[in-house]
């Protein structure tokens, strides 16, 4: 193992004590086993810091290929710190660490060395004590749309999830009954508390469980699966305090009062120019923000008022002082921190807001508070600026840690364009101002400002959200391991936070085809209206897409790659569950769950004709699933759950869907992929596929399903350097013959790379083919005023890396003439196989046959709960 350098800086001039640092390191295949000793080393102060680690994904031969770090440190205002891991002896810091934690029947004891936590089992609620005459209690409450308290029933009560020597995390998970008993949204609280520490980590999920109706596929604010709720808040209780202080922000001046006053902070808009955008509609389309900014109050007298507040609040007594703040308080309005008599008050869910918040089904938000028991006034003033730890770029690429990525390349054409999604006037954050792209709900989401493109000049640009089409995260996530611009990783978190909670549909009451799918974006060259993150709305009388009015996620929209990364280089849990969800999803959707009558259904629309066909006398595809990009994302699914999960059948099923969609001898012609508009989205497949070509190098696995794949990956490479040419050369192909197209062009650029350059044994001119069409798009878009939208921005961003192949390995000496291969014949289905098809189909359907199940399937489709 090569040492690691962390590299760490303060760029906001806070005097950071203890902060806590988590992060995700890539290893080689065989550099750390799974229990060896490392340390973490400060140079500058030649001494060994206390860390914690665990196991993210292991190499199929078991070692270690992520591992999450846990520590914390000390960095002055301004100044930077660089820290070396490498192996070592066992840590003796570790062992001196005063964290520990200990269960009985009725409660968890939490020992942190400098505050002790008593949780009662099976409560939302916990005690907090820094010495004999101090107790400060805890509790979150949740009220309904009346404002009526709801009570908590936890399913198992707190349970430790993770333990170390940094830090030990507590979960409990359960449901919120209404006065008649009736669950009305469930709730996941996480509790981290840290060594020799004052602080505490409190996030908290609220989650609707149920399905939308979504009838006709229109997915409204409204839906009678929603969830009305008045306040989410916790509280914590001071007996002992006598004065209380606020501060708007880290660098500003605390106000004080006594308990009696009270200081309240509640942000009712992002204090943006456009604070009243119609991004902020309730189901009834009214505009739900009041005034702009945040006002604090003091008895209900006006204090002060300003745009955006980092609110930090306190309650101090001669015994004990609380300090609290939230995570992006602003951004996620409506939001409230404040003091009532001797109780801190945070207000995840404020009831100050003009009115009931709705969760849609299947939504969620996950919020973060943290508490501070001393009385050190800037304890908490990294929580509104954390560090963003960095590794070298050169990590990356030693480790293999994403595909085709190559390591302090000097900046090309295509590295300048998609400098501008940071530094140009139309950049990501200038973005979200645009129309608002704040509050609880939107926080995270990219504007989809191509949208606006056949607007009329002066019209209010629409409201569209991009959700994670063509895997913002990912293009993210990969230039921040490029570049370490902490401001990419600031884009990738906000986003791939904002996906796990609104954009995946989380539940299990739903058609199978759409539970925990994500959604796509917002329909195209159309208003949001009330639809918020959910495509289609009943305010639009068409669509842009041709023939569909609704509808809900679906194969063609679905990314996980940026999930798994975000999951990798953070250590953020909900990723990785997220991950796994949809790769279940996408695997339900394309092969079944296996009911009877799920199996019935796809012989009439899957079987059946083609047997008509045949009886016809014509000669129907022998493959299985489309050669489009819902196959391509399916792999790529596939492949991330493999990530996480090798021991799995997760990559030989990713093998299969190759064998079923694509021949090395298929007649290309046939598929008709110059039909742009029906079939551009092949090249994602392609990428897919020489994606799964590249896991398989990386394993150094040349099998028959490798060569298989190789082969007829190469089969279309060779069609698509005689036959193909840029989507605009014909634009009246196009219903929209924009710039989006030429962006598009970099697949196939990035593909020639990948034939040429990556071991395939080939050259035939795929090289210079490559470097023109890259030249080409780079060029074009260069002159050309669409350049900074949105979703050319991340198409650019989601293909990087393959142009560097040829820098990577030349093309290997050509293999050795083996037998002729199995699949040399063009595929034909035959009647025997359909019949075979069709008698497999109906076996399963028999085999997972249960009534409830299939009641259950029926009454989805029926929209019936």
């Amino acid at each position: 193992m090569e040492p690691i350098t962390i590299h760490l800086k303060d760029q906001r001039g806070f005097a950071r004590h203890g902060e806590a640092v988590q992060l995700g390191l890539p290893f080689a295949e065989g550099d750390l086993e799974h229990g060896d000793p490392i340390n973490l080393h400060d140079p500058g102060h030649g001494r060994v810091i206390p860390c914690q680690t665990t196991p993210m994904a292991h190499w199929p031969n078991g070692s270690v290929r992520w591992l999450k770090l846990n520590f914390l440190v000390d960095v002055a205002p301004h100044q930077s710190k660089s820290l070396h891991l490498h192996h070592g002896r066992a840590n003796d810091a570790n062992e001196d660490s005063p964290l520990k934690h200990q269960a009985t029947e009725k409660e968890l004891l939490i020992e942190t060395g400098k505050v002790t936590f008593r949780l009662p089992r099976n409560q939302l609620e916990w005690i907090a004590s820094t010495g004999p005459e101090t107790e400060l209690r805890h509790e979150i409450r949740f009220n309904d749309q009346l404002d009526t308290p709801c009570t908590p029933e936890p399913d198992s009560g707190w349970q430790v999830t993770e333990s170390g020597p940094v830090s030990i995390t507590l979960n409990t998970r359960g449901q919120w009954l209404t006065t008649n008993d009736e669950a009305l949204a469930r709730f996941d609280c996480s509790l981290r508390f840290y060594a020799n520490s004052e602080t505490a980590e409190i996030e908290v999920c609220l989650h609707n469980p149920k399905r939308a109706h979504h009838p006709g596929g229109l997915w409204d604010l409204g839906d009678p699966g929603s969830v009305q709720f008045r306040a989410l808040t916790i509280h914590v209780q001071n007996p002992g305090s006598n004065s209380a202080w606020l501060k708007t922000g880290p660098d500003n001046l605390p106000l004080t009062g006594t308990v009696t006053e009270g200081l309240d902070l509640y942000q009712d808009s992002s204090g943006g120019d456009q604070w009243q955008s119609r991004n902020h509609v309730n189901a009834d389309g009214e505009i739900t923000t009041r005034f702009r900014g945040y006002q604090v109050y003091s008895r209900e007298k006006s204090r002060t008022a300003g745009d955006r507040a980092n609110p930090i609040a306190a309650l101090e007594g001669p015994n004990q002082t609380v300090q609290a703040s939230m995570r992006q308080f602003w951004q996620n309005f409506p939001s409230f921190l404040g003091t009532k008599h001797q109780e801190l008050i945070i207000g995840l869910f404020p009831a100050e807001a003009s009115g009931p918040y709705e969760l849609q089904g299947g939504e969620r938000k996950t919020q973060t508070a943290y508490l501070n028991y001393g009385s050190n006034p800037d304890a908490l003033n990294w929580t509104q600026s954390p560090l963003v730890p960095i590794l070298d770029a050169e990590l990356f690429e030693r480790t293999e840690a994403f595909p085709w990525f190559k390591a302090n390349a000097s900046n090309g054409p295509l590295d300048n364009l998609i400098q501008e999604g940071l530094d140009g006037p139309n950049n990501f954050f200038a973005k979200r101002e645009v129309i608002d792209e704040f509050g609880w709900r939107n926080f995270g989401d990219l504007f989809a400002d191509h949208e606006t493109l056949y607007q009329k000049e002066g019209e209010e640009p629409l409201i569209s959200h991009y959700n994670n089409q063509y895997d913002a995260v990912y293009g993210f996530a990969r230039q921040f391991a490029l570049t370490g611009d902490p401001r990419w990783f600031e884009l990738m978190d906000d986003l791939a936070r904002h996906v796990t909670d609104i954009d995946i549909y989380h539940t299990k009451e739903d058609r199978a085809e759409y539970n925990n799918g994500l959604f796509w974006h917002t329909d195209h060259y159309l208003d949001a209206h009330t639809a918020s993150h959910r495509t289609f709305t009943k305010h639009n009388n068409t669509s842009s897409t041709a023939g569909q009015t609704g509808g809900g996620p679906g194969a063609e929209h679905c990314y996980t790659t940026g999930l798994l990364y975000h999951y990798l280089l953070t250590g953020q849990q909900q990723s990785r569950d997220s991950v796994l969800e949809m790769a279940n999803w996408m695997k339900t959707a394309q092969e079944g769950q296996g009911g009877l009558l799920e199996q019935v259904l796809a012989v009439k629309k899957h079987d059946l004709p083609q047997l008509m066909a045949l009886l016809k006398g014509q000669q129907p595809s022998a493959h299985r699933y489309p050669f489009t990009r819902a196959t391509g994302n399916y792999l790529n699914s596939l492949l991330d759950a493999w990530h996480l999960e090798p021991g799995k059948n997760w990559l030989n099923l990713a093998e299969r869907v190759i064998h079923e969609t694509i021949h090395p001898a298929d007649n290309i012609e046939q598929r008709n992929l110059l039909n742009i508009e029906e079939n551009w989205s092949y090249l994602v497949l392609l990428s897919s596929i020489a994606r799964y070509l590249s896991v398989k190098q990386t394993l150094s696995e040349n099998d028959e399903a490798y060569e298989y794949a190789k082969e007829a990956f190469l089969n279309y490479a060779r069609w698509m350097l005689n036959n193909e040419r840029p989507f605009l050369s014909d634009p009246s192909q196009l219903v929209y013959a924009n710039h989006t197209w030429v962006a598009q062009d970099v697949r196939k650029a990035m593909l020639m790379f990948q034939t040429a350059g990556y071991r395939l044994g080939v050259t035939e001119g795929f090289l210079e083919k490559g470097t023109q069409w890259l030249i080409d798009v780079c060029e074009d878009l260069r002159k050309n005023e669409e350049r900074h939208f949105t979703r050319i921005l991340v198409i650019l961003m989601q293909n990087y890396g393959p142009q560097y192949l040829q820098e990577l390995e030349p093309p290997a000496e050509a293999a050795p003439e083996k037998n002729e291969p199995y699949w040399r014949d063009q595929p034909q289905l035959t009647l025997r196989q359909l019949a075979a098809r069709i008698t497999l189909r109906l076996i399963r359907g028999i085999a997972g046959f249960r009534p409830a199940q299939e009641k259950a399937w029926l009454a989805a489709r029926l929209d019936r709960s």
